[in-house]
């Protein structure tokens, strides 16, 4: 079973997610469409992972592969082939439906608690892990839930976590592909000015590495299988 997976940034590969979904039988087609790699049509394809990146999905001139992007994530759903857009990806995912992208009051940067929603409980990916999990946040940007889009998750700072369309379309603004070293990374590469001004959601990041990304592996792990078998 192959999946397409849409890369937009080297700094953010798939991770957990790609382990899992390897690890379950799946083949993985990666495309860094931000440097120009051509996405393919959705034929051939079970499923699509658009991945995170720097750029603000809101942003064309910084993401031209944008529109192509979300031209895809309206074919994959509209063929019923799970979709799963996380950080970035989700919210292009929003945009693709016609939902406003923007600036959010405060970024989220670090291993934050997301709360799971009322219709998360019996949904075929989210159900069972609630209330509440600890998981990677590395964002800037918001969105606003498309029409029809199910909520799915919460957190004291983003309102809008996680959403599904139809029957296997997710949109996650969490990271649940973030490894430590992935982490590590994005923490390392943060503007010095901006390091300052988000110290205190970067102080004691190894602790929260150590603490929850073992709990928050497995959950991912789970979760992507479920997906997967969204499009067996």
């Amino acid at each position: 079973m192959r999946i397409l997976v849409v890369q937009n940034s080297r700094t953010a590969p798939i991770g957990l997610v790609g382990d899992a979904l390897t690890d379950n039988g799946a083949t993985l087609v990666t495309i860094a469409a931000n440097e120009g790699e051509a996405i393919p049509d959705k034929d051939g394809y079970a499923g699509l992972v658009v991945l995170g990146g720097p750029q603000d999905a809101w942003d064309d001139k910084k993401g031209p592969h944008f529109g192509r992007v979300m031209e895809t994530i309206r074919d994959f759903t509209d063929a019923d082939r799970p979709v799963m857009g996380i950080c970035l990806g989700a919210q292009l995912a929003a945009r693709a439906y016609g939902a406003k992208v923007y600036r959010h009051t405060t970024p989220e940067l670090g291993i934050h608690r997301v709360s799971l929603t009322d219709g998360a409980q019996d949904d075929p990916l989210l159900g069972g892990f609630g209330p509440d999990l600890n998981l990677a946040q590395w964002h800037y940007d918001t969105f606003e839930f498309p029409d029809d889009a199910v909520p799915l998750a919460y957190s004291e700072a983003c309102d809008r976590q996680a959403f599904r369309l139809g029957r296997a379309t997710y949109a996650f603004q969490f990271h649940p592909e973030a490894t430590g070293d992935i982490l590590r990374g994005w923490a390392s590469r943060i503007r010095e000015e901006a390091r300052e001004s988000n110290a205190e959601m970067l102080h004691g990041l190894e602790d929260s590495i150590a603490t929850h990304l073992p709990v928050a592996e497995r959950f991912t792990r789970a979760m992507t299988r479920r997906w997967l078998d969204l499009a067996r």
